[in-house]
């Protein structure tokens, strides 16, 4: 009995400090679901189809460059909150560099009883960062937005010279309703 409660003792010390939430895709999606992840949400986080637009980019004529694009995409982190019904994610894609620089997109997304996407966010998008930076600083960022804390100051205008988050900052901001980035009036 000794042993079963000292066992219990130690389990939960060492899980109190292992702040990490397991967000590793793999744990929780197959590769084709991955894929079909990815595709679900490329229309929102990727630039719009070349001659589409806000208004047709989930037209059947484009559904090919975007395979394209969610292919190009790595889901680098993921997690369903099955008590809030909320599925956070963060993506990466290559971002134009001299060397190999991604960006990540940081959001949340809740579904329909049919899996519809009934409310999609994008919480923050990442500067591009050398991929191992990137990862390294994402998982920090990720583990905080799932647990709802402040990311204030990892905004750029607080987090010289080390920079994290370039959206949202003074002059953009996510729009739910539109599910875009926007510039705020002042």
């Amino acid at each position: 009995m000794k042993n079963i409660v000292l066992i219990l003792l130690l389990f939960t010390l060492f899980s109190c400090k292992n702040d990490v939430i397991n967000s590793n895709p793999d744990q929780f999606l197959t590769p084709k679901e991955q894929s079909e992840f990815k595709y679900s949400i490329v229309r929102y986080v990727d630039d719009l189809a070349r001659n589409a637009n806000q208004y047709n980019k989930f037209d059947t004529v484009y559904n090919s460059e975007y395979l394209k694009r969610a292919s190009k995409m790595d889901l680098l982190f993921y997690y369903n909150d099955s008590i809030n019904k909320t599925v956070f994610f963060a993506v990466t894609k290559i971002a134009p560099s001299l060397k190999l620089k991604k960006v990540a997109t940081v959001g949340q997304i809740k579904y329909t009883a049919n899996g519809d996407i009934v409310f999609y966010e994008e919480g923050f998008r990442t500067w591009k960062m050398e991929p191992t930076e990137l990862k390294e600083k994402t998982q920090m960022l990720f583990t905080k937005y799932i647990k709802r804390e402040d990311l204030t100051k990892f905004y750029t205008v607080n987090s010289n010279p080390e920079f994290y988050i370039e959206f949202p900052d003074e002059v953009t901001a996510f729009d739910t309703i539109n599910r875009g980035w926007k510039t705020i009036s002042k």
